[in-house]
């Protein structure tokens, strides 16, 4: 069972005051790792090392694909701890008006065995996406950018 996960009503908004401010600490039995060569595992990276924060624009600008949210969502569902910061910014639209998004951290703290579980899937998310850039280069398409 996955106890770091905090369990609120459509899993929205989870913040840092959910977990009282402390990292959870997590272990190889409280998480799954997506596979390799899904968006997930993409996601995932770029909040890899813990404490980096992502946007839907940023996923987006990485990937190619929008759907940040759905990746979060499944990513808590393997017990990633996931935590939502709001933002408010101001449009640069002729008629001004301000827009909110979400920055996701991963919030957690690692045992050493996690953290070498990592380190080898951080590894081979970078190959998979250098493979598949160096093909699409090859094949005349347009690159994967990191």
């Amino acid at each position: 069972m996955i106890t770091s996960k905090v369990i609120r009503d459509h899993r929205r908004h989870i913040t840092r005051a959910d977990y009282n401010d402390n990292k959870p600490l997590l272990g190889s039995e409280h998480v799954l790792f997506p596979r390799i060569s899904t968006l997930q595992a993409r996601a995932l990276r770029r909040m890899l090392p813990a404490g980096l924060m992502l946007s839907h624009r940023e996923f987006d600008f990485a990937s190619h694909s929008y759907r940040l949210g759905a990746f979060i969502d499944k990513l808590r569902d393997k017990g990633w701890t996931i935590v939502d910061h709001d933002e408010v910014v101001l449009t640069k639209d002729p008629c001004k008006h301000t827009s909110k998004f979400t920055r996701y951290e991963l919030f957690a703290e690692f045992t050493p065995e996690l953290a070498e579980r990592i380190a080898a899937f951080c590894q081979a998310v970078d190959d998979f996406e250098a493979k598949a850039a160096a093909t699409a280069k090859a094949s005349g398409g347009n690159a994967i950018e990191k």
